[in-house]
C-alpha cells in the first residue's frame, strides 16, 4: 500500500511527497485527475508556508528592535542616576535619594522589558516634582522618548507574535487539506484505475520504525 501522509509528518514531507505524487500522475495515463485535485492544495500550503516564514522574520526583527530600545532606556536611567549623584555632590542636595531610594539603578535596568517603562515613568513623575528650572528636569523629555520607544517596540513584538500564531494556524489548515486530498487521491485511484496503477501514482520512501520519523533527505529505497 502507498505510504500516505500523517498528521505528525512535517510540512517538508507533505510538500515533498505531494510534489512527487503530482509528477508521477503526469506520467501515468489516468493520473491527471488526481494531479489537478491536489495541486491547488499544495499551492495553498506553499503560500501559507511562505507567509509563516515572513512572519517569523518579522518577529525576530521586532525582538532585536526591542532589545536595542531597552538598552537605550537602560542608558538613560544610568545617565539620570549619575547626573543626580553629581548634582547632589555639587549642590549638597538629596535628589538621588528621591529618585533612587536605594541609591542603585540595577533593579530598574534588570526588570522585564514590559515592566521597566512603567518604573521609569515613576522616575519621570518624581522629576516633575522638582522646581521649574532644575537642571535635572532637562532629562524628562529624553526619558519619555525612550519609554515611548520601548512601549512601541513591545507593541510591535506582540503584534508580530500574534501574526506568527495566525500564520501557524493557516499553515496547519492547508497542511491538513493536502493530507486529506492525498488520501482521497489514493482511494479514488484504486476505485477508478485499480490497485496496481494507483500504487504507481505515489512515491515510495524508506520504511521507518515509526510514523513521522522519516529522514526527509534520504532517497527512496523501495518497500
Amino acid at each position: 500500500m502507498a505510504r500516505l501522509l500523517y498528521k505528525q509528518d512535517s510540512v517538508v514531507l507533505h510538500k515533498r511527497l505531494t510534489r512527487r505524487h503530482i509528477r508521477l500522475c503526469g506520467q501515468i495515463k489516468g493520473g491527471a485527475t488526481c494531479a489537478s485535485a491536489i495541486q491547488p492544495k499544495l499551492d495553498n500550503l506553499l503560500i501559507t508556508e511562505q507567509a509563516l516564514s515572513v512572519a517569523n522574520e518579522t518577529y525576530e526583527n521586532t525582538s532585536d528592535d526591542l532589545i536595542l530600545k531597552d538598552a537605550d532606556l537602560d542608558n538613560a536611567v544610568r545617565t539620570l542616576f549619575e547626573r543626580s549623584r553629581q548634582y547632589d555632590r555639587e549642590n549638597g542636595g538629596n535628589v538621588a535619594v528621591l529618585l533612587f531610594p536605594d541609591l542603585t539603578y540595577s533593579d530598574i535596568i534588570n526588570m522585564p522589558y514590559a515592566e521597566e517603562p512603567k518604573k521609569v515613568s515613576t522616575l519621570i513623575q518624581k522629576l516633575e516634582t522638582l522646581e521649574q528650572g532644575h537642571e535635572l528636569r532637562s532629562l524628562i523629555d529624553v526619558l519619555q522618548q525612550k519609554v515611548n520607544a520601548v512601549n512601541a517596540a513591545l507593541d510591535a513584538k506582540q503584534q508580530a507574535a500574534d501574526n506568527v500564531r495566525r500564520c501557524q494556524v493557516q499553515e496547519e489548515l492547508t497542511k491538513n487539506e493536502v493530507r486529506a486530498q492525498y488520501e482521497t487521491n489514493y482511494l479514488d485511484a484504486r476505485k477508478t484505475l485499480g490497485r496496481q496503477v494507483a500504487e504507481s501514482l505515489f512515491p515510495k520512501i524508506a520504511n521507518q520504525k515509526s510514523r513521522g520519523q522519516e529522514n526527509e533527505l534520504n532517497p527512496e529505497q523501495g518497500e
